[in-house]
């Protein structure tokens, strides 16, 4: 486990520390066998859905990558039908680009790459020192994931990037497309609406019991449940398993003089500032904003309190709120010149404006630590803490295999060690994904595993939480069977009230359309009718979210009306709204010199993205026609059709 911190390659290290980060992050996702898949058959998990210059992308990688995205919810069959082969052909897109990127030299060096890591991770360094890596091996293994696929990944989103950044620079925004862009952002309006909800609609759709019993009585081949499993959990927590575990002071003191470099600590000092942002200013503003800078270094020269000027006037979002502090650093990880000021300055002393690439800073050396080695007794703790874990994961390990190696010999029925342990099975009902877990509650990524499982066999012992292992052995399999009436009315009722609401949900939608458009149309006589209230927005731009209603993006109509004007049926979340424009209130040209240069910077980005896109979809097409990329339709159709079933 601590060969990690043996190797001489510090970027190496600082790789495995991120991937052991990223793993722990969606532990739950990865190291479930068959990647907390909902429902899905992972037999075919190898099978090649494409070729990206020459490199397979298989359909393990996309179930992963879909399950991350989904964040471990359920996927419908008649969804995935959709949803995958879009996503199939999207993902090959991201890695046909980063080809590219790569080919053109955009190259991301070892170095570029651990830098970026350490930057986006930065949890992973305490005191300036990688915290170690004491469940790594375990999460690697059981995640199916190197360092070189990590590494590769990480390369290949800096090219990507670094195309990106290509297409921004040649994107050129015109004074006119500056003005239509302040105008579009800056006019508002405000409107008034009423809404047809099919949620509130069903509330009143009564369906009789007759009319449910028929529907079963016509369908009834149809009505099945589905196959259960009868399931006993051997659950075993870190606790039982170390409870006989020693670490002696020669483990630690061993384990101190191997790893003697990373108890180095650098010179470091703790610092405080006031930051006057410049960035994108002109040279009369930036002139003004040097001035405040000047005026607020004289207030804290004449007793000022630090915290409430920091509080009042920098903009420095990361340390304002904590009396612009930023806490110790060490050299090369603040900017150029204010990491040159801190290391030379003394404590306690305000500096005069200082100027860096984001503004003028005021800043004072709050403390100073010298470099130096920290000593066995000063890390003793952390040693023990990192050895114990180390050894509580290996034996958590080794005791939940143990515990499966018994109960595949006595073909699912008793584990000594378990016994001995007192670890007594929990018994329960599996039958879909939802189902509540005894201690566990509802844990559908372990599904999958359930479902492959044959009668009597133990599984792979799956990290279930925190320093917890469980074994699951499958004691009966109940077969699909046809439901009974009561089992299944629920759902034939719920069914049917979706199906009447929708009905009268268009009815009352084509109602108030006609009203809407007959002579002299009022708002408040549409909501009569319908049965309806009328509501009101708040004053909302375009780039913005109406309460009650949604994004301003839904309503972009009703920016091209005058007050007084109906618009709809619009549709937004399934609910269908008629408004009317109350007011209307046009963009105020004269603040658009001050704000020019943020503007100019948003449409350069808008027009960049829309170039991007562009680019990146006629590069796709002809690496397809040049067979750098090659998508294996059947493949895609099966990767979805494993969702479900």
């Amino acid at each position: 486990m601590f060969d990690l911190f043996r190797r001489k390659d510090t970027n190496l290290r600082i790789l495995l520390g991120v991937l052991l980060g990223l793993v722990a992050l969606s532990m739950v996702v990865t190291l479930i066998p068959g990647f907390g898949s909902s429902g899905i058959n992972m037999g075919a998990g190898e099978e090649t859905v494409a070729k990206v210059c020459g490199d397979p992308v298989t359909a393990r990688e996309v179930r992963l990558k879909v399950q991350q995205m989904l964040n471990k919810q359920q996927l419908p069959p008649e969804s995935a039908a959709i949803f995958i082969p879009q996503f199939v052909d999207q993902y090959v897109a991201v890695k046909g680009v980063a080809c590219y990127a790569g080919e053109t030299g955009l190259t991301a060096s070892e170095k570029e790459i651990a830098l970026k890591i350490q930057k986006d991770v930065p949890a992973l360094w305490q005191d300036g020192k990688f915290v170690g890596g004491q469940m790594y091996a375990q999460m690697l293994k059981q995640a199916g994931l190197t360092v070189a696929q990590f590494e590769d990944s990480i390369k290949k989103d800096i090219e990507t990037q670094r195309l990106r950044t290509l297409v921004l620079m040649s994107a050129v925004a015109t004074p006119k497309e500056v003005e239509d862009f302040f105008k579009e952002s800056e006019e508002k309006i405000k409107l008034e609406y009423t809404v047809i909800d099919p949620l509130e609609v069903g509330k009143g759709v009564k369906i009789p019991e007759e009319e449910l019993k028929a529907e079963f009585e016509k369908n009834k081949s149809s009505f099945t449940l589905p196959e259960t499993r009868n399931v006993s959990m051997y659950k075993l927590d870190a606790s039982k398993a170390q409870s006989n575990l020693v670490i002696s002071e020669a483990e630690l003191k061993q384990l101190y003089n191997e790893n003697i470099e990373n108890f180095r600590s650098p010179e470091r000092v703790r610092s405080r500032h006031i930051l006057f942002k410049t960035q994108d200013k002109n040279e009369a503003e930036e002139k003004k904003i040097r001035a405040l800078a000047d005026t607020v270094y004289k207030q804290l020269k004449s007793g000022a309190k630090f915290e409430e000027l920091a509080a009042k006037y920098s903009e420095d979002p990361g340390s304002k709120a904590n009396g612009g502090s930023i806490g110790f650093v060490t050299r090369g990880q603040a900017t150029k010149n204010y990491d040159e000021y801190i290391f030379s300055a003394q404590p306690n002393v305000l500096s005069s404006p200082i100027k860096t690439e984001f503004g003028y800073h005021l800043i004072e050396v709050q403390e100073k630590l010298p470099a130096g080695m920290r000593s066995f007794e000063e890390v003793r703790p952390a040693l023990e803490a990192d050895l114990r874990q180390s050894k509580n994961t290996d034996l958590l390990g080794r005791t939940a295999d143990q515990i499966k190696s018994e109960l595949a010999k006595s073909n699912g029925q008793t584990s000594a060690t378990a016994q001995k342990l007192g670890v007594e099975a929990v018994k329960f009902e599996y039958g879909a994904e939802q189902t509540s877990i005894p201690g566990l509650g509802p844990k559908p990524e372990l599904f999958a595993e359930v479902r492959k499982l044959k009668l009597n066999e133990a599984s792979d012992p799956i990290t279930v939480g925190e320093g917890s292992m469980a074994v699951l052995v499958v004691n009966q399999i109940v077969a699909s069977r046809p439901a009974t009436f009561e089992q299944v009315k629920e759902s034939i009722r719920g069914t049917k009230v979706v199906t009447a609401s929708l009905k009268l949900v268009e009815d009352l939608k084509q109602k108030g359309a006609a009203i809407m458009n007959a002579p002299g149309a009022d708002l408040s006589r549409i909501a009569k009718e319908l049965g309806t209230s009328v509501k009101e927005t708040q004053e909302f731009n375009r780039q913005g979210f109406a309460d009650g209603l949604g994004p301003a993006s839904a309503v972009t109509s009703a920016f091209g009306k005058k007050p007084g004007d109906l618009v709809g049926p619009l549709t937004v979340d399934n609910k269908w709204f008629f408004v009317r424009v109350v007011s209307k209130k046009d963009a105020d040209l004269s603040q658009l010199p001050a704000r020019r240069s943020e503007i100019v910077n948003l449409v350069k980005n808008r027009k960049a993205s829309e170039r991007a896109d562009i680019f990146e979809e006629t590069l796709v097409k002809r690496m397809i026609k040049d067979g750098k990329i090659a998508i294996i339709e059947d493949a895609k159709k099966r990767v979805a059709s494993g969702y479900g079933g």
